[in-house]
């Protein structure tokens, strides 16, 4: 009965930050199409830019000197956009084509032979095509990354803080093209903070972050995370020819990003940036568990699904890998599967209830994540680098779906997303936490109003939220604070979003506007919004300045002079200091309060870890192996 109910909540799922392209007139959009590499080794996107096509028009060019290029000099074309004065490359390799043998390999760097052509969009990586990115649009070659830059920027002109974005879609979508930062590049220098931005690719879903025993064996679990370290290598060897200084490059991303950013401060020793922003997502906000074990049941569907459960069925000439060749393993099937059958095989693995969770995202594998985050986070074992993670007041609205009308059917979409199910005591113990009361239900503050719901969805969406986003991201700033790192920030975004449901509130996603400068009048986001205010661009204003004060000075305050140039200064959040200071971002009171609502039930999940999959380690002779 579990399993019926379930088969009714996977759609948003699906949906979890997925956001397009800023809105921009006719000369300031850049259009999507395929990025190739050729097999001599150089690069193309292209020989014009779709938006700059003109006999006289300028051509920004750089010049890299990569250690795969035999010391040769290596020139990246990019496309000028007068209308923003900056130039961009678009659709840069950073790692070999994760094809062919270099499939579920770790991304290998990338060899420079000639000139590469940095004018086009790169392809995004494979993904559901029935979403925001069309097939036509996307590829297993698809490692490569965007760079915006002030006109004119290059190794001899200026060296400038380096923004890297990670895109979010719960591990199983988004590209990097989706993100367009002409606005918060233009508001940055129009208030004397120009910087660099980069957005890169990672391999998503099967590709890059399966579960089972075969990603196990074979060494090839959080290739995705993989990925984005390979990008901020590239970025550590070769920002400088466009201007950027590799000593301060700050990191920043939304949910799946921001986790997969959390995640690289489990390495102690990370160089790789010097700071970052982490937008709803920490550690442990998805359930985390070994690479082997956790979802092995969704594996052998993955292998079933592509007729690769036997060596038999991989040599068969009939179903969806007739062209797998002649394959000794299931897993060198897989391997050797078209790219689209393995796609498919993925997605018929999420369209079976029994799989509809989060089988595809970091696991715990012994290497880039060596133990429980929960487990590495208590002994303090993460790098000491000054960060800002944040929340939005509902996030939870976004992934509950509206037809849930009771506390039981509620408690299934805990089950559906848990590889473990929690007990019926703890459920029970859940329930009286949070009580299905509509004043005290999400959104929050809306009082008895049910927007024509049931107030058991406002109470299943207070519960998934406290459990998945913010009690996560109180217990990294807590760990942080209590292992002496006292270089961290808090805050929740608390803007309305115009033109969306009353339902929604402050969803999952919507701060993403305000952050690139889209959220004001006559811009907007496809996807989000075409009716904001002008509170809404104040509140933009706002957000940027601190993120750009971050990258600058590490700190959003600026220089940290209270006077500095936003209205509210923004304190630490310290706990060892007798405080939780958060940032409430509202249009209407940019205010400092108190991290401590909720405390009572955000305990309770942070106190049983094991039960809520926040804490799994590998077996014992696994680690020591």
């Amino acid at each position: 009965m579990k399993w019926l109910i379930l088969s009714s909540l996977l759609a948003p799922l699906s949906i979890i930050a997925s956001p397009l392209v800023p809105r921009q007139n006719g000369t300031a959009a850049t259009a999507a199409a395929t990025a190739t590499s050729t097999s001599s080794g150089s690069a193309t996107n292209g020989t014009t830019s779709p938006s700059n096509t003109t006999g006289t028009a300028r051509v920004p060019t750089v010049t890299l000197y990569p250690d795969t290029s035999n010391g040769l000099p290596i020139e990246v074309s990019g496309v000028n956009y007068p209308q923003f004065q900056q130039d961009v490359y678009l659709g840069i390799p950073f790692a070999q084509p994760p094809v062919g043998d270099l499939r579920f390999a770790p991304p290998q760097s990338y060899i420079y032979n000639f000139s590469v052509t940095a004018q086009r969009q790169p392809s995004a990586c494979l993904q559901d095509p029935s979403g925001s990115i069309g097939a036509s649009i996307q590829s297993e070659d698809c490692l490569y990354l965007n760079v915006f830059a002030p006109q004119g920027a290059n190794a001899t002109s200026v060296y400038l803080p380096v923004m890297v974005w990670i895109y979010g879609g719960s591990f199983t979508s988004g590209s990097a093209s989706q993100y367009n930062a002409s606005f918060l590049e233009a508001y940055a220098a129009q208030t004397g903070k120009p910087f660099i931005f980069v957005a890169l690719n990672y391999r998503l879903g099967a590709f890059g972050w399966g579960y089972g025993s075969g990603f196990a064996e074979n060494g090839a679990a959080n290739l995705g995370l993989k990925d984005i370290r390979k990008g901020l290598e590239w970025v550590q060897q070769n920002i400088w020819a466009f201007g950027g200084n590799p000593d301060q490059v700050t990191v920043f991303g939304q949910s799946a990003g921001a986790i997969a950013i959390s995640l690289l401060y489990l390495d102690p020793e990370v160089k790789l940036f010097k700071s970052a922003i982490m937008e709803s997502g920490a550690q442990s906000t998805l359930p985390i568990g070994p690479t082997a074990s956790t979802w092995n049941s969704a594996y052998q569907y993955l292998l079933q699904q592509t007729n690769c459960t036997t060596i038999a069925a991989s040599n068969s000439t009939s179903g969806a890998n007739a062209t797998a060749g002649n394959s000794t393993t299931p897993w060198q099937c897989l391997k050797n599967l078209p790219s689209e059958s393995l796609l498919r095989g993925q997605l018929a693995v999420k369209s079976n209830v029994l799989f509809s969770g989060f089988v595809y995202g970091p696991s715990i594998d012994g290497d880039i994540i060596p133990d429980s985050p929960h487990t590495l986070l208590s002994q303090g074992r993460f790098a000491r680098i000054p960060f800002i993670s944040g929340n939005n007041k509902d996030e939870g609205t976004f992934v509950v779906p509206t037809f849930v009308n009771s506390t039981t059917l509620g408690f299934a979409l805990v089950d559906l997303v848990e590889p473990n199910d929690p007990s019926n005591t703890t459920l029970l113990q859940i329930a009286a936490l949070y009580s299905d009361v509509p004043a005290l239900g999400s959104p929050f503050d809306t009082g008895n109003n049910t927007f024509g719901l049931s107030s058991a969805w406002k109470q299943s969406v207070a519960i998934v939220g406290d459990a998945t986003f913010q009690a996560n991201r109180r217990f990294f700033l807590r760990q942080a604070n209590q292992h002496g790192f006292d270089q961290t920030w808090t805050y929740q975004f608390e803007q309305y979003t115009p033109g969306q449901p009353a339902y929604r509130g402050v969803y999952h996603a919507s701060e993403i506007p305000y952050v690139f400068g889209a959220a004001r009048p006559g811009v907007g986001l496809a996807g989000f919004s075409s009716n904001y205010t002008q509170a809404d661009a104040a509140l933009s204003n706002t957000m940027m300045n601190y993120w750009l004060n971050f990258a600058y000075y590490t700190n959003p305050n600026g220089n940290g002079d209270a006077s500095a140039s936003n209205t509210t200064y923004w304190p630490t959040h310290d706990i060892n200091q007798n405080n939780k200071n958060m940032l409430r971002l509202l249009a209407s009171n940019v205010t400092v309060f108190q991290d401590d609502y909720r405390e009572q039930q955000m305990d309770f999940f942070l106190d049983r870890p094991r039960e809520f999959n926040y804490r799994r380690s590998l077996p014992e002779d696994v680690i020591m192996a």
